[in-house]
């Protein structure tokens, strides 16, 4: 005949209160794990010297782990940090590039438009040269050029030779000079006077207050 057992005996109350024990204490344990200076102090207070002496054995032997770990963890951040600041030197590398590829294509520029403008006040200037020697030459033909019908004129200055013929320089820089002695008009200063060419390449001086006129030549 089978025995059957009393849950309320005091032997399965034991059971029961064990069984409960073993599964709480590795919940504990993995909640509260002591730290390296607690598990040292533990190791201390061993006091049988061999059983110390490898109670600190095993805490060595797991040190090297955490300190790989904690070691690659570093060496990541390193390389990780030195990535950066190559990343940051090599952008501040390129913009300086682009900076100065920049600042050498504004000087560029600059100094084109400073030849550009230098060749064009050359070009100003050397018009300017040929525009006063057309003008010089122009005045010294128009100098040089007996009037081709009547113009008045400008005397500048007048006087006379040892003979008693007048001379004329006029506004214009023509010199005229009296080819003859005989009676014509009388150089009075202030008046109006005209030169009219005449035949076979004559030229004479007179006035709109005197109809006599005077025998004049240019002088080259």
């Amino acid at each position: 005949m089978k025995q059957i057992l009393n849950h309320s005996s005091p032997k399965h109350w034991l059971l029961t209160s064990a069984l409960g024990l073993l599964m709480i204490a590795p919940a504990a344990a993995q909640e509260e794990k002591p730290s390296l200076a607690e598990e040292m102090k533990a190791c201390a207070s061993i006091s049988n010297a061999i059983e110390r002496l490898v109670c600190f054995d095993d805490l060595v032997a797991a040190l090297p782990t955490v300190t790989a770990e904690a070691a690659d963890r570093g060496a990541r951040g390193n390389a990780e940090t030195r990535g950066k600041e190559r990343a940051a030197e090599a952008t501040s590398s390129a913009l300086s590039a682009r900076e100065r590829a920049a600042q050498e294509r504004a000087a560029a520029a600059e100094r084109r438009a400073a030849e550009a403008e230098e060749r064009l006040m050359q070009q100003q200037a050397e018009q300017r040269r040929a525009a006063a020697e057309a003008e010089r030459r122009n005045a010294e033909a128009a100098r040089n050029q007996p009037p081709s019908d009547k113009t008045y004129i400008t005397i500048n200055e007048a006087w006379q030779n040892a003979r008693g013929l007048w001379r004329f320089r006029l506004d214009n820089g023509q010199e005229w000079h009296q080819t003859s002695s005989e009676g014509g008009v009388r150089y009075r200063e202030g008046m109006n006077y005209y030169i009219e060419p005449g035949s076979f390449g004559s030229y004479f001086l007179s006035s709109d207050d005197n109809n006599r006129r005077m025998r004049i030549r240019l002088v080259d």
